[in-house]
């Protein structure tokens, strides 16, 4: 039996999708490698630099249960798109952050709306792609979302050896515009 080819609207939905949700994802790791870079910056210890990379994982991870409650009671684009958009203005924050507690605080913030992110993005692909498509679709979404963990700390050594630290999370900025600019378009 031939299966049938996926919609075109729903893979380039998806790519949108995954394109928006590909900076929490590098940022879950671009910074790990920085620690080192940023004690030194800022002139702090270790132990309240590593608070870069904690409050961002535990922001994400409170965040996650509230993501669906506000589904239900916002629109999943706008929730998305309202996550995206807090998570840009907070890695601008971050990208000039200065001294230690602002970069932390701002990190809390931008974990926070990485966790409002993740499961948005699992809940649309699935209203999106439908049961007949849903397992195509994922395996579209999931190895990017995957990925980008991976290659966040290279991605972060590139640019530690190359810019300023700073560059950590101004790369986020336009690929989430794009991304904020594209959903508004096409997402439905």
């Amino acid at each position: 039996m031939e299966k049938e080819k996926l919609p075109k609207d729903i893979i380039s939905i998806a790519w949108i999708l995954v394109l928006g949700a590909l900076p929490p994802m590098l940022d879950t790791t671009i910074v790990n490698i920085a620690v080192n870079d940023l004690t030194k910056m800022f002139s702090a210890n270790f132990a309240v630099a590593q608070w870069v990379v904690t409050g961002y994982t535990l922001a994400l991870g409170i965040a996650v249960p509230f993501s669906g409650w506000m589904m239900k009671k916002y629109d999943g684009k706008k929730m998305f798109m309202g996550a995206l958009g807090l998570f840009l203005v907070s890695s601008l924050l971050c990208g000039i952050a200065w001294d230690m507690p602002s970069l932390i605080v701002f990190r809390v913030l931008q974990g926070f709306a990485s966790g409002l992110m993740i499961p948005t993005l699992t809940t649309l692909i699935v209203q999106i792609a439908g049961n007949d498509n849903l397992g195509r679709v994922m395996s579209i979404v999931g190895i990017p979302i995957v990925f980008a963990p991976i290659i966040g700390p290279v991605i972060g050594g590139l640019i530690l050896q190359y810019l300023s630290w700073h560059w950590l999370f101004f790369v986020n900025l336009p690929i989430g515009c794009i991304a904020l600019l594209m959903m508004q378009w096409k997402l439905p």
